[in-house]
Order: structure tokens, then C-alpha cells, then sequence
């Protein structure tokens, strides 16, 4: 079939410029979805300050170049088009979620009705144009199904409007109008994708927030225990042999109250040595656990057994092993000073096996007044995943702790 007369050229320049502007003018459909997320790329600031002045540059020029216009005949009958076409362009602008969902489909609906209709007025003019807008823009605001349905009315109302204008010349592509739908579906799981992405980001935030939480509140328990292994004891050794010095000076026994004092004297230089270790432990140096062991054993009634072969232990491991030892015997020396005290550092082949035996006053609970020593003890083996048991055994008080090496 051929076109009408003189308008082949321009129906086919029509057709070529909607079909390959349709994607870019489907870039002015409102930019929130029904969803309220505001995709990225796409909704900046500049397309939003944009968006309104080119949706009025195609109309005005919509306006100049559909004929005939006037105010009887079929001059007001494309003069109605025209003026409900502007509306429907016009309300693509209203941000989505301003009018409720039932609405907003009916009018974007008869606007494509409407704009389906000015294909039959005026086959060779831009205003053709408002069609695939008006797909694109119901494929981004609705779902499928409702968004199908205004392409599908768009396209026949523009093929049936072609169809009868022409005067039975055929003429399929503006069928093809509706196919813009796809590119504002598109565009919608674009945004979907976005807001998807935008939340794991905000929940990855939250994960990694609260586990640097978890490590800083790990770290302070950390450096509690290292406080109180330190200055707990020594402080109060300390204080106590200061209280019994000032009883012995205002009994006017000077000689055993000098005693005294040297005796707190000693306890702050060992809680000095304490100290720097605990630092080591804070720093996750590298030390030898044989030799550190052997350094924290003090006097003749405290005895370290070495057996296997001896060989590196990680920093951490290390640190905590050594706390542990150190944390027993210090509870030895204060609830049973004196009394033979035993260490055994077992070296397997799998296996390192540490105990702390002390061999008389089985019977008594260690602790420090308020617990904290046993229950460090507990949270520094659970930290390197070590077995961990306290309490007498019929050789006397015992510490014993394994790990896996």
C-alpha cells in the first residue's frame, strides 16, 4: 500500500525520530519510583532542573507544529487534543506518590488514549512523540501488569487513529509506539537494583560498625584483665604491707615497721616488671613462654618442668598462656605463701598442656574478692580456643589449661 500523498517522507522521518529518540525521552519520566528510592545516575540534580524545561521545549514545539489548531471543526478537535496532551505531559512531572496509585493510572491512561489519538490528527508532527513518553514513563511508575496495559492502549488507539486517518492505508509501526514501556521497565529495575545495592551497602556499614564495636569492647576487656593481673595484686600487696607499717610505727616497733615498707618496696619493684610485660602482651611481641614462665617463677617452692621439645607459640596464644600462669601464681603465693608450687609445661605433638599445681590448702577457693581472676583466666583460654580447668584435684589446688598448637 502506499503512503498519502507528499507524506511519505515525512510519516517515515516521524517514525525514524520516535523510535530512536523514544529511549532518551524516557529519561524524563518522574525519577522515584513507587518504591520512593531515588536511583543513582539517572535522578542527579541536573536531570531533575533539566527534566521540566525539556518536557516544555517538546510541547511548545508540539504546539507550532501540529495543524490545524483553531476553534471550530476539526481545528477544535486538535485543538482538545492538544490541550489534554499538554496536561498528560505535564503531569508526568507531578513527583510519584502525590496522587494516589488509582488516579494517577486512569489519567496516564486516558492520556495515552489521547496522545494515541493525535497520531490520527496529525501523522507528520513532533506531538506524536508524547506517545512513547507517556509509555516510558508508565513503565517506570507502575508494575507490569498496569504499565502493559497503558502501553497497549497507547499503540492501538495510535494504529486505529493512523488506520482511520489514512483512509485504509496501512501503516503497523505505531503499533510499535508502546514498545517504549520497556525502556521505563527497564529503568525501574535499574532503580530496584539500586535501592537493592544501596541497602546491602547501609547493612555491610552496620556489620562492619558492629564488629569494630565488638573488637573495641574485646579490646577493653582485654586491657582490664591485663590491669587487674598487673596492679590488682601488687597494689594491694602493696597497700597492705604500707597499712601493717604504719601499725608497727605507732607501736614504736621501727625495725619491723622498715620491713615492712622494704617488703612494699619489693612488691613495687616486681609490679614495675609485671607492668612491662604487660605491655609486651598489649603489643603482641614475640616472647619465649619457657623463658617467661621460668622468669615468673620465683623463690625455692616454685618449680618449672619442661618436657617434649620446645617450640614457638604464636604471640597471642602466648600472651594469654602466659597471663594464665602468671594469674595462678600469684593466687598460690597469696593463699598459701610459702607452699610448694609446681609448674609443668608439656610440649606435645599437637598439644601444649600447662599446670599449675599448688600442694597444699587445696581446699581454698582462689580468688581475688570479687571472682575476676578465675573468670579472666576463663576468658583468656576461651580467647585462644583453650581447655581450661580450675579447682583441686587431690593434689592440692589445681590450674591446668591445653591448646592446640
Amino acid at each position: 500500500m502506499s503512503p498519502p500523498p507528499g507524506g511519505a517522507e515525512t510519516a517515515l522521518a516521524v517514525a525514524s525520530w520516535s523510535a530512536m529518540r523514544s529511549p532518551n525521552l524516557s529519561r524524563l519520566s518522574p525519577p522515584v519510583p513507587a518504591d520512593g528510592y531515588t536511583g543513582a545516575g539517572i535522578t542527579d540534580a541536573t536531570m531533575m532542573r533539566l527534566m521540566p524545561a525539556i518536557n516544555a521545549v517538546i510541547v511548545i514545539y508540539a504546539w507550532f507544529a501540529v495543524s490545524p489548531l483553531g476553534v471550530t471543526g476539526r481545528g477544535l478537535y486538535g485543538l482538545t487534543l492538544m490541550i489534554l496532551g499538554t496536561l498528560a505531559m505535564m503531569l508526568r512531572l507531578v513527583p510519584f506518590g502525590r496522587v494516589p496509585v488509582r488516579i494517577s493510572f486512569a489519567v496516564t491512561l486516558f492520556g495515552g488514549v489521547v496522545c494515541g489519538l493525535l497520531f490520527g490528527f496529525d501523522l507528520n508532527s513532533p506531538a506524536t512523540a508524547f506517545a512513547p513518553i507517556l509509555a516510558g514513563t508508565a513503565g517506570f511508575r507502575f508494575p507490569a501488569v498496569p504499565a502493559v496495559v497503558i502501553a497497549t492502549v497507547t499503540s492501538v488507539t495510535a494504529f486505529l487513529a493512523t488506520l482511520a486517518r489514512l483512509d485504509g492505508a496501512l501503516y503497523y509501526w505505531p503499533l510499535l509506539v508502546g514498545l517504549a514501556v520497556l525502556i521505563g521497565m527497564t529503568r525501574r529495575d535499574r532503580a530496584a537494583a539500586m535501592r537493592l545495592a544501596h541497602e546491602k551497602v547501609e547493612q555491610t556499614e552496620r556489620a562492619v560498625a558492629s564488629e569494630s564495636r565488638a573488637q573495641v569492647l574485646a579490646e577493653r576487656a582485654r586491657v582490664a584483665r591485663e590491669i587487674h593481673d598487673v596492679l590488682a595484686h601488687s597494689l594491694s600487696g602493696v597497700n597492705m604491707q604500707l597499712n601493717l607499717a604504719d601499725a608497727l610505727l605507732e607501736d614504736g616497733r621501727a625495725d619491723a615497721g622498715r620491713e615492712a615498707v622494704a617488703v612494699a618496696q619489693t612488691l613495687v619493684t616486681d609490679g614495675l616488671v609485671e607492668a612491662r610485660k604487660a605491655v609486651y602482651a598489649l603489643r603482641d611481641e614475640r616472647r619465649d613462654l619457657v623463658a617467661t614462665i621460668e622468669a615468673m617463677s620465683l623463690g625455692s617452692t616454685e618449680t618449672v618442668t619442661v618436657t617434649g621439645r620446645p617450640r614457638a607459640v604464636d604471640s597471642q596464644t602466648s600472651g594469654h598462656l602466659e597471663r594464665i600462669v602468671g594469674e595462678a601464681l600469684t593466687n598460690a603465693r597469696r593463699h598459701a605463701p610459702g607452699a610448694p608450687t609446681s609448674v609443668t609445661v608439656e610440649f606435645g605433638a599437637d598439644l601444649l598442656t600447662i599446670e599449675v599445681v599448688n600442694t597444699t590448702r587445696g581446699d581454698q577457693v582462689f580468688d581475688d574478692g570479687a571472682g575476676v581472676g578465675v573468670t579472666g583466666m576463663r576468658e583468656r583460654a576461651a580467647e585462644v580456643g583453650a581447655r581450661l580447668t580450675v579447682g583441686p584435684d587431690g593434689r592440692g589446688w589445681t590450674v591446668h589449661v591445653e591448646v592446640d598448637l
